[in-house]
């Protein structure tokens, strides 16, 4: 039983490092570890087992500086990185065009491999975030992928240079907010509720 607690408090652990980044080295991530990433989304469950998501993996650096400026950040407060805190790959998630499920299982089967593929890139000391696309077909056109596909969530990837630190929600405010460091270098605050505001009741 020690070490099934072990385990649980390891995952929930890194549960909570799992953070989503916004400034990067602006450094390539090889494309070995972009696969080692994409295995949480190969395992992931997906409804009716359908298996209708697929992916784009990029690390070149022309494509990375263009889908950076494809993808809205940090549309919280008025700070946006620059070019030079721009991550240095991407996972781009797709489905067909028209979906062949309901909007309700693909973008359910999405959450799930977002967070297993953000867990093993933070594993691998790794930041992502995740955002959903608004210049589709920007998209497509920068990754000459054809109109037969709808992309539906773009993860940026890199090694991170802000620190999230996890707060306590005052005041119902859950807006982030960061704090500029040095040399690109950031401590980004993120307010979450307790787990009682979160828990309707207990029957």
């Amino acid at each position: 039983m020690k070490i099934l607690w072990r385990i649980k408090m390891e995952i929930l652990d890194l549960i909570k490092k799992a953070r989503s980044h916004r400034s990067f080295k602006n450094i390539s991530v090889p494309m070995d570890d972009l696969m080692r990433v994409i295995e949480g989304a190969h395992f992931s469950s997906a409804g009716a087992n359908k298996q209708f998501l697929r992916y784009v993996l990029v690390n070149d650096k022309d494509i990375c500086s263009r889908l950076f400026k494809d993808v809205v950040w940090a549309s919280q407060i008025e700070w946006k990185p620059t070019e030079d805190e721009a991550p240095g790959g991407y996972i781009v998630i797709f489905t067909d065009n028209p979906p062949k499920l309901p909007l309700n299982f693909i973008y359910a089967d999405c959450g799930i491999a977002l967070q297993n593929m953000k867990l093993i890139a933070t594993s691998l000391g790794y930041g992502v975030n995740f955002m959903e696309p608004v210049k589709k077909d920007d998209i497509l056109e920068t990754l000459n992928i054809s109109k037969e596909y709808i992309p539906l969530f773009v993860m940026p990837i890199g090694v991170p240079t802000d620190e999230v630190v996890l707060t306590v929600v005052e005041n119902e405010n859950m807006k982030y907010w960061r704090e500029n460091l040095e040399n690109h270098n950031y401590k980004h605050f993120v307010p979450k509720l307790s787990l009682d505001q979160l828990i309707i009741k207990k029957i």
